[in-house]
Order: C-alpha cells, then sequence, then structure tokens
C-alpha cells in the first residue's frame, strides 16, 4: 500500500528563507539547553513583542553547554533583530553571561560544525 503525499505541499519558491545564527555565551557557572532556551524566549517577548516575535519565525535549535555555543533559526530578514536580541542578554538562571555571535549561515550543516 503507497502512502500518499500531502495534498498541497508549499511550493520552495513560496518557502520562507531562513538563516542559522551561532552565538557563544561566556560565563563562570555551567549553563543548560532548557535554561539558556528560556532566557533567549522571555527577553525576546520582552524585547520585541508576539507580534515582532512571530514575523521573526525564531527557533531554538541547540545548545552545547559544554563549548557554551548555540544556534539560533530565523528569517532572512530579521538576522539582524536577532543579533541584536541576543547580544542583549545578560543573565541565564541568575548568572551573568556575556554573548557574542559568532557565524551566520545559510544552512544548518554550516552551521553546527561551529558548535
Amino acid at each position: 500500500m503507497k502512502q500518499k503525499k500531502s495534498l498541497n505541499p508549499i511550493p520552495l519558491s513560496l518557502r520562507d528563507k531562513k538563516r542559522y545564527l551561532v552565538f557563544q555565551l561566556d560565563s563562570e557557572k555551567s549553563l543548560g539547553e532548557k535554561d539558556v532556551s528560556f532566557a533567549v524566549k522571555k527577553l525576546f517577548l520582552k524585547l520585541f513583542g508576539e507580534l515582532g516575535v512571530s514575523k521573526m519565525n525564531y527557533q531554538f535549535i541547540l545548545f552545547n553547554s559544554k563549548s557554551s555555543r548555540g544556534i539560533l533559526k530565523c528569517r532572512h530578514t530579521a538576522v539582524e533583530d536577532l543579533k541584536a536580541g541576543i547580544l542583549l542578554l545578560k543573565e541565564v538562571n541568575a548568572a551573568s553571561v556575556v554573548p557574542k555571535t559568532l557565524k551566520t549561515s545559510g544552512t544548518v550543516k554550516k552551521a553546527k560544525s561551529f558548535v
């Protein structure tokens, strides 16, 4: 029995272009992925509001606690907003952090090579 394809997939030409931002958080304490994800989400909602966050279409991809590096995905038009937002992050779970943006990439494979 063959599986049915989805009825109306969105054509590639109509899909959003995406960018992946590699960032690093320097901190004295070890940071967990859930803590960083929650802090970023809270900060973005405070800065841009729900409408701005939905227009950015950002997604937290991963965070490596050993290297303190992570990846965020967003629309190609919102890269500068994402960079500005991540640089305003000052505290994660009561630990002060110093954020740095390292690389912007068009593919997740290339971005993961920096993490």
